[in-house]
């Protein structure tokens, strides 16, 4: 069952605001590398857990300091990652506490080496309502603050990994105001269908919001979900309108992640990634290659995603030697 709901006085907004300051000086004075991925569209099914659960156990595996955190009361990470129902997965309760009462963001594990969670679900109802309380109250004070209340949860362990994932709910609009304001970049699962393509419109939107709160915010891009892998030239013509859709905002992945049903519904059953189920030899012959091709796609698009991260720091070193050189 959810927690008791916190009462809009006991939420300490002024430690919200004291991060918020901290976070606007790091930007200022440049030294806040981008860590902080947001994956959110504004529809769900287009992948979004799945992705967040593949590039987690990736950049887990070369040995950074992954924290994958589950803005979204369904938990479907909890399944991706094979903990749902075990010792790590409390329900939201952790995040809950963290949001409303200030206490740390504290994983409630690992569910790999290297891969830190603080998982959703249920007791999240708590955080929204909260939320939508406190939205409420801003539009009668002004007072915008409340916007930052994840960034100052998050604030207070962003040194203590490489990177943070936050997986977001797509029918939350207060859960994803909250992850990109907290955020540093966003990546957009979308599909080719029109809702898809509408969900990318309406975060868009949200996107321009949070930036008046978050000015190092980026959108890093979108990554085409369920796609055949051989037509070649639709994947090409869906690109084309998604990229015009974005009007230039930021590029469409070149990698894509293909459909591959069975592939994808066994992955999830047994609680591991495609990329952890490529060599298993208990496998038909059929769905391990399948699954192989799969696990190649989310590995090529992880590389790319890491590719285009190191391209957004890379100014701010630039910029930083250059002044110690002046100096």
């Amino acid at each position: 069952m959810p927690t008791q709901t916190v009462p809009l006085e006991l939420v300490d907004l002024a430690e919200v605001r004291r991060a918020a300051t901290r976070r606007r000086d790091a930007v200022e004075g440049d030294a806040l590398d981008r860590k902080v991925i947001v994956i959110v569209n504004g529809k769900g099914g287009v992948g979004k857990s799945s992705l967040s659960a593949a590039i987690a156990v990736a950049i887990a595996k070369i040995g950074k300091r992954v924290l994958l955190v589950e803005m979204d009361e369904q938990g479907n990470n909890g399944e991706d990652l094979g903990f749902t129902g075990k010792p790590l997965d409390d329900g939201g309760q952790a995040q809950a506490a963290a949001v409303l009462e200030g206490k740390p963001l504290a994983p409630t594990g690992h569910a790999r080496p290297n891969l830190f969670v603080v998982p959703g679900g249920d007791h999240l109802e708590d955080v929204v309502e909260e939320l939508y309380v406190q939205r409420r109250h801003a539009k009668e004070t002004g007072d915008t603050t409340w916007m930052s209340m994840y960034a100052a949860a998050l604030d207070t362990v962003r040194d203590d990994y490489d990177l943070i994932i936050l997986d977001v709910a797509p029918g939350s609009e207060v859960l994803q105001l909250q992850a990109l304001v907290a955020g540093d970049t966003v990546l957009i699962p979308s599909k080719s269908d029109p809702s898809s393509r509408k969900g990318l419109r309406t975060v868009a939107r949200r996107f321009v919001t949070a930036s008046d709160h978050n000015e190092l915010l980026e959108l890093l891009g979108v990554v085409l979900f369920a796609t055949n892998s051989s037509a070649t030239k639709v994947q090409r013509n869906i690109k084309d309108s998604l990229e015009a859709d974005l009007k230039g905002a930021a590029p469409v992945f070149e990698q894509t992640i293909r459909h591959v049903e069975a592939a994808a519904v066994h992955a999830r059953k047994v609680g591991k990634v495609p990329q952890e189920l490529r060599s298993d030899t208990s496998l038909d012959p059929g769905l391990r290659e399948s699954m192989k091709k799969l696990a190649g796609d989310y590995q090529s698009m992880t590389i790319e995603l890491l590719q285009a991260l190191t391209a957004l720091n890379e100014p701010a070193d630039d910029e930083a030697e250059e002044e110690g050189e002046e100096a």
